[in-house]
């Protein structure tokens, strides 16, 4: 018997990386509550982390290796050993690698692990280019945009506590990532400051706003070019910084002069008089802050060129690295747009392996390693550029997180060797021909520094996993010794050791101190002397993205399904959809067997203006069939007040419990791969068109 501890940890469900506080007896989890001192979440923990006892000692839970036996997709396994699953991966690995080159290996991760940086070094040790993550559909289009913009990320670097104006763009902090921004949040407004928020919903904090813009989803850029236009024709930008510290200001204020109120108004459904209130408010206002939610301006065709032009709102008004601006925040561990020196090994890989990297072709802003899962699905289907073979998944449920679902299926069901590592079987695990079974976030040390501004959290194991449950870094170090890969770890400790060598402590010591923090760094470009940026300046207009065919100014684009661009679909499918809402109660696909979870949110939902479910003939709890081009999902409806009459949303993430969930309550079965952004290949998952029809929840 073991005595009752606490363990000081941080919460792995989402991004927001909340502080807990786990009460553990006899190596088992008792409870888990927030730890008050935590700097951000200030003993705040969503219902995700409050349900960790019923996620790791779920029946459902999977517990040991399993092997397909019989065709994929009818849920025939065998269990093996670890000794016999690593060793068949391995050699499948290198036999492709051998036949087909290491490019046609694809890894992937979907939910918060904190693989990337692991990954990226398997692969480049092993010559693969190709890491799938969901970051295209995430955080990437909000990092590329500004990072070519001024050299920092805009990801979390909103300092609201201290700002006069907070804009809050395509951000839902009370339902995604309240830990990171809530307190804050409320401090600014508990200090008067103004608050802004864009979005097609009345969310909570749209209804705490001075002025909420309901927006068309889909035309956010063209709503970023009317404001700036409207900075720059009423002088409200800062002008000794736009002339000592931007390049291509006239060029930009030329270029913006189309979008008049009217004409800005005209394609988003806004009033021109709110969007100049809007404006004005937050340029005069000083300091003032935008934060943009990852969901909100990240899934459409145009969210790099969005993200540039709401970096650049915040620049010319003088808002970059000051107090209660959009800072850029300094990492223990890390410079500002990189994990750290070396973690991932890149330079290992040779320049002709690198440059075969799936998307490089079609998407020339993505700066990282990453290979869209578009890319990733066209070289399974079409072997263009080249055939992939193998994928090896780690948490990412791709049938129900990426666009068009029936085209993921297909991929799935083509591909040679599919490896998934998750706690649960999923829509994807179906379709696997190996599943591997991990330990969970409170099971496993770990360091904690993505995002968290200032700070390096540590996040040590609190219980033991089941015996056959690893780590996932276990996993890739264990393959890596399997493939005999010359410079990979040995252990996870002694890659945890390497995270912190910056920071000058090892893994136990930095387990007693539990974080790391330095101090925030104001106008850290006066310092330098310059912006991590070719030119050294902020780049309004880009001469670099004009060398990869990109255009240099950031540009408005109607989405490619709309009623302005499709006016014949529009007839057949008259209402605008926006996809992807988020409930406190889960993260993406997770947890829809647990039940706690599922109680506080039991269905899929589809969200209706009263108005339209009149005209409808809907009442609340009906069920109805929502349906584009593409296919039709179930779904359950609530009136909701804080919609356009023309606009309808429906939640992400649905699949458990129902037959066939996948293609039946699936958000994703609505929309189409091939409507990407291509800079950064995000995908339209917002403003398409859709119809609903009233249907039997059973049928």
């Amino acid at each position: 018997m073991s005595p009752r501890r606490i363990v000081r940890s941080i919460c792995f469900e989402c991004h927001s990386r909340c502080g807990a506080l786990i009460d553990v007896d006899n190596d088992r989890i008792v409870n888990v509550k927030g730890d008050k001192d935590h700097p951000f979440s200030k003993g705040f923990v969503c219902p995700k982390c409050r349900a960790t006892k019923e996620i790791i000692y779920h029946p459902e839970r999977l517990t040991n290796p399993a092997k397909r036996v019989g065709e994929k997709g009818k849920g025939k396994w065998v269990e093996i050993s670890w000794d016999e699953a690593i060793g068949e991966i391995a050699s499948k690995l290198l036999k492709i690698r051998d036949t087909n080159g290491a490019e046609a290996i694809v890894f992937g991760q979907g939910t918060t692990r904190g693989l990337p940086p692991y990954i990226n070094r398997f692969l480049s040790l092993f010559g693969s280019p190709n890491f799938m993550g969901t970051q295209n559909l995430s955080g990437y289009p909000i990092m590329a945009g500004s990072i070519y913009t001024c050299g920092f990320s805009f990801m979390a670097n909103a300092d609201y506590g201290n700002s006069r104006c907070m804009l809050l763009w395509g951000q839902n902090p009370h339902s995604a990532w309240p830990g990171l921004f809530l307190n804050d949040i409320y401090d600014g407004l508990r200090k008067r400051a103004k608050l802004i928020v864009v979005d097609p919903r009345k969310t909570r904090i749209a209804s705490r706003a001075d002025i909420w813009l309901r927006i068309r989803p889909g035309t956010d850029d063209a709503l970023a070019l009317g404001m700036l236009n409207i900075v720059i024709e009423n002088g409200l930008y800062d002008k000794d910084f736009v002339e000592n510290w931007t390049v291509g200001f006239d060029k930009l204020k030329d270029h913006v002069k189309a979008f008049t109120p009217s004409k800005t108004a005209e394609i988003t459904w806004l009033d021109p008089e709110t969007i100049e209130k809007a404006t004005v408010l937050y340029a005069r206002s000083k300091p003032a802050c935008i934060g943009a939610g990852m969901a909100g301006v990240c899934q459409n065709t145009n969210s790099f060129q969005l993200n540039r032009a709401i970096t650049i709102l915040s620049a010319i008004t003088g808002n970059l690295e000051v107090k209660g601006g959009n800072l850029s925040y300094l990492s223990p561990l890390r410079h500002r747009a990189c994990y750290g020196p070396d973690f991932d090994a890149c330079k290992n890989l040779p320049s002709e392996q690198s440059g075969k990297r799936l998307g490089a072709r079609e998407f020339p802003g993505v700066r990282f390693t990453l290979s869209p899962a578009e890319s990733v699905w066209k070289a399974v289907l079409e072997e263009d550029p080249y055939p992939v073979k193998a994928l090896l998944l780690f948490a990412n449920n791709s049938m129900i997180s990426f666009a068009n679902s029936n085209a993921v299926r297909e991929a799935l069901s083509k591909i040679d060797f599919l490896v998934c590592v998750d706690y649960f079987r999923t829509p994807t695990t179906e379709m696997a021909d190996m599943v591997l079974p991990a330990a969970h976030w409170t099971e496993r040390d770990d360091i904690e520094d993505l995002m968290m501004k200032n700070h390096v959290f540590c996040q040590p194991k609190a219980v033991n996993p089941p015996a056959n449950c690893w780590d996932e870094k276990k996993i890739l170090i264990e393959l890596a010794r399997k493939m005999k890969l010359e410079g990979y770890w040995s252990s996870v400790e002694e890659s945890l050791d390497y995270r912190l060598e910056p920071a000058g402590v090892t893994f136990e010591e930095f387990r007693k101190l539990g974080k790391i923090s330095i101090p925030i760094a104001y106008r850290q470009y006066e310092k330098e002397g310059r912006f991590q940026t070719s030119s050294g300046k902020v780049e309004l207009y880009s001469e670099r993205l004009a060398d990869l065919g990109l255009s240099p100014l950031p540009i408005y684009v109607e989405p490619p399904e709309s009623p302005l661009n499709t006016p014949e679909v529009a007839k057949e499918y008259p209402l605008v959809l926006t996809t992807g809402g988020r409930s406190i109660a889960y993260l993406h696909s997770a947890h829809r067997n647990v039940p706690s979870l599922r109680k506080r949110f039991p269905d899929p939902s589809v969200e209706i203006c009263p108005d339209t479910m009149k005209k409808e003939g809907l009442k609340k709890d009906d069920w109805v069939w929502v349906i584009t081009p593409r296919g039709k999902m179930k779904s359950r409806v609530r009136p909701f007040e804080g919609l356009h009459p023309g606009v309808i949303h429906v939640y992400h993430g649905f699949w458990y419990s129902f037959d066939d969930g996948w293609k039946t309550v699936n958000d994703n079965i609505l929309t189409d791969q091939m409507a990407h952004d291509p800079a950064v290949s995000s995908t339209q998952l917002r403003g398409l068109l859709c119809r609903i029809e009233k249907c039997n929840p059973t049928a």
